[in-house]
């Protein structure tokens, strides 16, 4: 037929016309397709329908509903759905829904349902579902790759702690956070230096130096709350973040760490070496910009360093 006959159909043409249409959505639709009475009973459904519920056919689907073929949960959500578009009138356009299967596999669709009418009244509802699993599935796959990329510029491939870029970015905002603050709340900020690793290099290897990093960055973990922050800035320096924490608190963790590194000899062959770290502690104080308080924790730990290292100093 030509699209002038098309347009000239006869009435007759038109309802034969109007049949092949929705033939052809029944039987090659990939969305599901479907029309319910009010009771949520199907009236009339299509190919994909019948094949997402394992139906021998969409004929075999009339007469029955949600609950001959999902789960209760499923079933309760569509019904409810559906009653208040028929009470309202209103469709509800791209429902998320989650169909959980007996072997662990979920579907995600994502459905939008409309008042079925027949002279102007209400009759039911009708619908279309488009099963957006793999979609959904590549979604998840960039968000994992995303956060896998923000990872990597943030964390020191070494110690496994954040990196020096982060560390700066962290700090820019904790100031700023702590600055509107009203009273004498306050954060502190630990300067960690590795005490003789030049010596440690020398001696048995640069390979060796990375283990006394890792083992440093691991005793710093360990030493410090859930809500502090580790970074390695390079080299043998290191810096914590001590949110909510005063200069007299700050002391028993930056001693704890300092014993962690202290007390656990590192395996360097046949020999072993306890290694020790230099502590400097500044604690925040408003008007205080970046440089000024790396500035003083760096001063601090420097002064651990002319008094014979392995020690705290503030």
């Amino acid at each position: 037929m030509s699209d002038s006959e098309l347009l000239n159909m006869t009435p007759e043409e038109k309802i034969e016309f109007d049949k092949l249409c929705l033939e052809t959505i029944r039987e090659y639709s990939s969305d599901t397709v479907y029309f319910k009475d009010k009771n949520s009973r199907f009236l009339w459904t299509s190919k994909a329908h019948a094949l997402q519920v394992g139906a021998d056919n969409p004929y075999e689907m009339i007469g029955k509903d949600d609950y001959d073929y999902f789960p209760k949960e499923f079933a309760d959500k569509a019904m409810a759905d559906e009653k208040q578009i028929m009470a309202t009138g209103e469709p509800i356009i791209n429902i998320p829904e989650e169909l959980y299967h007996d072997d662990g596999t979920v579907e995600y669709l994502l459905a939008s349902k409309y008042p079925l009418y027949r002279d102007g009244k209400i009759i039911g509802t009708w619908g279309i579902t488009r099963n957006v699993t793999e979609r959904r599935r590549l979604e998840k796959e960039l968000e994992r790759s995303y956060q896998k990329m923000q990872r990597l510029t943030r964390v020191d491939d070494l110690s496994g702690l954040y990196n020096r870029r982060y560390f700066y970015e962290y700090l820019e905002k904790e100031i700023s956070i702590y600055e509107r603050r009203d009273g004498e709340d306050t954060f502190t900020l630990l300067a960690i230096d590795v005490d003789n690793l030049t010596d440690i290099n020398d001696r048995y290897g640069q390979p060796k130096g990375d283990d006394v990093l890792r083992h440093v960055a691991s005793a710093m973990m360990l030493g410090c709350r859930k809500s502090d922050t580790c970074f390695r800035i390079g080299g043998d320096e290191f810096m914590v973040m001590l949110p909510d924490c005063d200069k007299v608190h700050a002391i028993g963790i930056a001693k704890k760490i300092a014993d962690n590194v202290a007390t656990e000899p590192i395996p360097m062959g046949d020999d072993f070496v306890k290694a020790t770290v230099s502590v400097g502690i500044a604690s925040f104080e408003k008007g205080m910009d970046i440089s000024e308080l790396i500035s003083l924790a760096d001063r601090k730990l420097y002064k651990s360093k002319r008094n014979g290292k392995n020690q705290v100093s503030f």
